[in-house]
């Protein structure tokens, strides 16, 4: 779906540290939540396991509702601006900004614990950390169940729906050897 909300920490306000940027061209799969970071050509791509070791890919959490999708999103691009195609412009929110949030954009086959440290995994999911890889976050809360009430429950519509979350907090450790 693409849940992600910001419980504690300058979010929304003039002190919280984002960036708005260009998906890449040919870039898919961005929702509310993800990992992205910014490629060599000023643009935001998915932060899969293939930056987890690169200290120069800086993570951002993409904040649109409906991701690279939403409606917004292609407004702010190019998207229906003039020539077919386009891209999306999306708003990241940095990871080495002090806050604690949710998101159902974690890896399910993982089990968390309070106090798990945190990388980019598969699909820009957040996922378990392992020693050597950039340290995105800490586990505060373990996954649970929440209402929100612009999950999608019916297909095309956000009527409101339970999700499963993981709450941890941002923090931003390249190459984090423990």
């Amino acid at each position: 779906m693409g849940w992600f909300n910001v419980l504690k920490g300058a979010y929304p306000s003039l002190q919280q540290i984002d960036r708005p940027l260009d998906v890449a061209a040919g870039e898919a799969g961005i929702v509310r939540g993800s990992c992205i970071y910014i490629d060599t050509n000023n643009n935001y791509k998915l932060a899969t396991a293939a930056v987890d070791e690169t200290p120069g890919a800086y993570i951002f959490w993409c904040l649109p509702m409906g991701g690279q999708e939403d409606f917004q999103a292609g407004m702010a691009g190019t998207i229906g601006q003039g020539p077919a195609g386009g891209v999306a412009k999306i708003n990241g929110l940095a990871c080495g900004m002090p806050f604690e949030f949710e998101t159902d954009q974690y890896d399910t086959t993982q089990v968390y614990a309070i106090g798990d440290l945190l990388m980019p995994g598969a699909l820009g999911k957040v996922t378990l950390h392992t020693t050597g890889k950039n340290c995105i976050g800490q586990v505060t809360q373990t996954v649970r169940t929440r209402w929100a009430n612009d999950a999608i429950a019916v297909t095309g519509r956000r009527t409101g729906a339970n999700v499963n979350v993981l709450t941890a907090r941002s923090m931003w450790l390249p190459v984090l050897a423990v």
